[in-house]
């Protein structure tokens, strides 16, 4: 499933489409707290801008839980009994019935700061399903997980031991944004603090779901992109092949997602790139791919070639 997008900044919004905001909890009306970071690496710096509803304060007391149920009348609201029992608040979450009438599961983000810590709230379930507790009949398993959010908040995106080094870009004026119109408003502190901010400046947005966060990253100005279809062999080696050509012609990929369609036969890849410094049009990469891929072995083809709007 795809959880990015494009869009360009509008003096100093943001439009986030509810393909992305809705799962995100960032629709209208909806309070947003914001944090930014500037990369660096051998001279070369970038930006990026994380959103989510959920208050600072808070961060360190969040986990992930999923429960896992039978898809049955009251299973959920025998979940939501254990947790408002011991005064734990459900954030965001999401549930979903896997086999009907059988199993479902709820994954959730909960707040901990009035209840304590998740080893305790394991050893009260646990405790409970060894008693067979009518409270709990319903509900099979608990899994909980700290949640990474703090660490993106804090550390941003790179990883322990990377050459990358992260600041965090301080916000002087400390008011939340309220989403409106499906338009995010950029502090002005952060607006300040990016260089070569460009008019109608190109943006990516990815959606983490699993850190309920939107991460919004300035692109190069001059960015052109294009969205490229292949149905390739299901077997080692394939997937090199295209991105090696695509490296050899200096084309930087941005995106890349591939679905096994036959097993050990064929599988597709999609891929979304940046052209800009490809020297020919999109006509010429199919052409010359088509010519490529033609001396490969196996069933390599080129579905679709074409260029993405912003």
């Amino acid at each position: 499933m795809r959880y990015y997008d494009f869009g360009r900044l509008d003096g100093s919004r943001i439009k986030i489409s509810d393909r992305l905001g809705r799962p995100l909890g960032l629709v209208d009306g909806s309070q947003v707290f914001s944090t930014m970071f500037i990369y660096e690496h051998e001279g070369k710096s970038s930006y990026e801008l994380v959103l989510s509803t959920l208050g600072p304060e808070n961060y360190r007391q969040i986990c992930t839980i999923t429960f896992n149920m039978i898809d049955t009348p009251g299973a959920c609201a025998q979940v939501a009994k254990f947790l408002g029992e011991r005064n734990i608040d459900i954030l965001n979450s999401s549930s979903l019935s896997m086999i009907s009438s059988i199993c479902m599961v709820w994954k959730m983000m909960v707040d901990l700061s009035y209840y304590g810590d998740s080893a305790g709230l394991r050893e009260e379930f646990d405790n409970l399903k060894r008693q067979r507790s009518a409270s709990l009949s319903k509900v099979d398993s608990i899994e909980i997980e700290a949640s990474n959010i703090s660490d993106r908040y804090t550390k941003g995106v790179a990883a322990p031991g990377s050459a990358v080094k992260v600041r965090t870009i301080k916000q002087y004026t400390k008011t939340n944004s309220t989403i409106k119109g499906g338009n995010f408003q950029v502090p002005e502190d952060y607006l300040r603090a990016i260089d070569n901010l460009a008019k109608q400046q190109p943006l990516m947005l990815v959606a983490d779901q699993d850190s309920w966060i939107l991460s919004i990253t300035p692109l190069n100005p001059k960015s052109r992109l294009a969205e490229l279809d292949f149905v390739i062999p299901d077997k080692p080696g394939a997937i090199y092949e295209i991105t090696k050509m695509l490296a050899d012609q200096n084309i930087n990929l941005l995106s890349v997602s591939t679905k096994v369609l036959v097993y050990y036969e064929t599988m597709s890849m999609n891929i979304v790139a940046d052209v800009s410094n490809y020297e020919k049009d999109l006509e010429t990469l199919s052409s010359t791919t088509e010519d490529h891929l033609a001396k490969l072995k196996g069933k390599f083809s080129v579905a679709r070639i074409g260029a993405v709007d912003i």
